[in-house]
């Protein structure tokens, strides 16, 4: 295969830095597969060009100040896992230099194109999205009727400032005005929607969250490590596609996982899944968390039988 030459690593570089968060230098250089001076050649190079590339806290990101200019995070938004893929895409087809110029062209075309977001909108999305995102252009605060939350397990109106869009306007990331934090609302939980005149009161607080590696949202501060079969590897990769880059090859029949998550349940439930072709390593907090999972699905099954016999004992009378 012919070697990636700097057009679809430049191109790469703005998939990445454009979606979901600030990502560090080292990020960015184990992503492309690039030396720490091709970094900021490249990096230069966009400034160049008109992209304004910030940089916080040794953490980097493309900033879309303009609202027109934002087709890239909404329509044409990337999540990391799309952005991995559509690299591996790009690369298949880096041979014929014909195709490769073309997609970019074309990504490039339809980023300079606002109505086709609004066409879009239009033609797919309800009218909620459509509020949301004048609120979003406004600055505005709204009300969402009747939202269902599976983390709080309950149904009420929430007062937010919507400031993202993910996900092909699935979700959107907004200030809880009330809970004074940073949430991810899904639009199919959504009832209904009511405009507000109140304006936004907590912009310097807006940020969204890091996605893991199981699509989970959060602080990526968990560690978890775990050797797995050639199975497991291939149900992990094919199932989530971004694991590829935290494993390892042990030799033709193990691998190891090392990754950071947001939070435990993602790895938990894909181990405890293929029990018998995976061996979790770490960390404690990982352990401890597969742990107390056993001991409740013991429970379970304990009181399960039980009623079984119960039940059993009735029957016969």
């Amino acid at each position: 295969m012919a070697p990636e030459n700097k057009t679809e690593r430049v191109l790469r570089l703005i998939l990445f830095l454009s979606n979901s968060y600030p990502k560090s230098k080292d990020e960015c250089t184990s992503f492309l597969g690039i030396k720490d001076s091709t970094f900021y050649n490249y990096r230069n190079t966009l400034l160049n060009i008109g992209f304004d590339v910030r940089q916080k806290e040794g953490a980097y990101w493309i900033e879309y100040v303009e609202k027109e200019h934002q087709i890239l995070r909404n329509v044409l938004h990337f999540s990391e896992e799309e952005a991995y893929i559509l690299s591996r895409c790009i690369e298949k087809v880096e041979e014929i230099n014909v195709c490769a110029r073309r997609l970019k062209q074309k990504l490039v075309l339809f980023l300079n194109q606002d109505k086709a977001l609004e066409a879009y909108i239009r033609k797919e999305k309800p009218e909620i999205i459509q509020i949301l995102r004048n609120a979003q252009k406004g600055k505005k605060q709204v009300l969402l009727i009747n939202y269902a939350s599976g983390n709080s397990q309950t149904i009420k109106n929430r007062l937010v400032e919507p400031f993202e869009f993910k996900d092909d306007f699935n979700l959107v990331w907004a200030y809880d005005v009330l809970l004074k934090q940073n949430r991810q609302f899904k639009i199919c939980r959504i009832e209904n929607i009511q405009e507000t005149l109140l304006p936004w009161e907590n912009e310097p607080k807006h940020r969204s969250m890091p996605v893991d590696i199981f699509r989970n949202t959060g602080e990526l501060n968990k560690k978890v490590e775990c050797l797995l079969t050639l199975k497991a590897k291939n149900l992990l990769v094919e199932e989530y596609p971004l694991s590829e880059r935290f494993l390892t090859k042990q030799s033709n029949n193990q691998y190891i996982l090392k990754t950071t998550v947001a939070k435990y349940e993602g790895p938990g439930r894909f181990v405890l899944g293929l029990g018998e072709d995976i061996k979790p390593l770490g960390d404690h907090g990982f352990l401890d968390f597969l742990k107390k999972k056993v001991a409740k699905c013991q429970n379970i099954l304990s009181d399960s039988t039980r009623v079984g016999v119960g039940i059993m004992k009735f029957d016969q009378n």
